[in-house]
């Protein structure tokens, strides 16, 4: 009696141990961030907080919450589970399957140096900000917005008796309460509430035609008959709210952004440049091109789809060398200075080729373009990002 009263206290502080153990295991996880085990795996608390995170605004709703978050948890052990599979099924030794990782490794990290060693290193300074948004205070100005009531039929004899009653004044709103054919809109004496012409309109959807109808009206005043897509509508205007200048703090993170994603296209070619010439790249497919004979309309045409400056001149060059009399010959050699000019920001270099296209072919149409670079391009300017855009600021000049 006296061994079994030992034993049973004996289990009982066996079992404490046990759970104190358990308890102090718990809390070592709770407080250490781990969410789940999978296996010898573990999902953290801040691994869930960042997959939360990560998720897009409309599907966060899915996930909100202690429940919505252990849902969420699943998930993640579900891709845990497969992914250990694949592992000890050697999923990962495949050859092509290695070839898939390396290449979204070459990605993540690329994208990792676009982020940090160019667009984290490049500064916007607040009168840049400033100066953007006074030259394009278009582009921060709200819509207009109307209000305004219609009486809406699909018969056109229907609005035109609509129209005749209008002008001997009866009522609006009581008519398009009473007989409009748009009965959603009836229910509130027609409203279409307040909308921007150029997006959607209540009861009415998109239509261009209807916004620029209503748009013209002054407020107060009754349409002519609207023949839109749907129908046939006559308006009136209640209220027209004028666009507005947002402020330079409700934008200027916008302009921000926009500066330094300009400025971080411009670095990164930049930085590639500086990369090519340190490691010195060879391209043996160029190679055997460039150094092929080909039409001129192939140089032509390979030389307008490269995006490299100096790709592009190799190209215009090799056709005014191999085909001096072709039509192209001289319009190359204009685009070989035309690029030194606006692209490489070379001037001396840029002169030597105009001139040396002013004088190869002086009656060719393109050395009035030629002679007109050599005037201007030493001047203050907007870079020119084509040809085209010369020849407008060339046409304005010249009238």
């Amino acid at each position: 009696m006296r061994l079994g009263r030992i034993l049973f206290v004996s289990s009982i502080f066996v079992l404490m141990l046990f759970a104190v153990s358990c308890s102090k295991k718990e809390k070592l996880e709770v407080n250490t961030g781990l969410a789940a085990r999978v296996g010898n795996s573990k999902i953290t608390m801040r691994q869930l907080e960042k997959r939360y995170d990560e998720l897009l605004p409309s599907q966060k709703a899915e996930y909100e919450g202690d429940y919505g978050k252990a849902k969420l948890l699943d998930q993640m052990i579900d891709e845990e589970l497969v992914y250990q599979e694949a592992l000890k099924k050697h999923l990962d030794k495949d050859e092509d399957v290695r070839e898939k990782i390396k290449d979204a490794e070459k990605k993540i990290l690329m994208g990792e140096f676009y982020r940090k060693e160019v667009v984290h290193k490049i500064k916007i300074p607040e009168d840049e900000i400033v100066n953007y948004y006074k030259n394009h205070k278009d582009e921060f100005m709200t819509k207009t917005l109307l209000r305004a009531q219609h009486i809406f039929t699909t018969d056109s004899l229907k609005a035109v008796e609509w129209k005749k009653r209008l002008s001997k004044g009866e009522n609006f709103t009581r008519l398009a309460t009473k007989e409009s054919e748009d009965k959603v809109a009836a229910l509130a004496s027609g409203s279409l509430g307040y909308f921007n012409p150029d997006g959607y309109i209540k009861s009415v959807g998109i239509s261009k035609t209807f916004g620029e109808a209503v748009e013209k009206l002054k407020v107060g005043q009754i349409s002519d008959i609207i023949h839109w897509e749907k129908g046939y509508s006559i308006v009136k205007l209640n209220e027209k709210k004028p666009g507005m200048l947002k402020p330079l703090s409700e934008v200027r993170k916008q302009i921000k952004e926009k500066l330094r994603s300009r400025k971080a296209s411009a670095a990164y070619k930049a930085e590639l440049e500086k990369l090519r010439k340190e490691y010195k790249p060879q391209n043996f497919v160029r190679e055997k091109i460039i150094n092929s004979t080909r039409t001129p309309e192939e140089l032509w045409q390979m030389a307008q789809m490269e995006d490299d400056p100096n790709k592009k001149i190799e190209f215009y060059l090799k056709l005014a060398s191999i085909y001096p009399d072709h039509k192209y010959a001289p319009e190359a050699l204009f685009m070989v200075g035309f690029i030194y000019s606006e692209d490489i920001k070379d001037i001396v270099q840029a002169r030597r080729v105009f001139d040396r296209l002013i004088e190869r072919y002086p009656d060719a149409e393109i050395t009035k373009s030629a002679r007109w670079m050599i005037k201007n391009m030493n001047k203050p300017h907007p870079k020119f990002d084509s040809f085209e855009q010369m020849k407008k600021s060339m046409s304005k000049e010249n009238k």
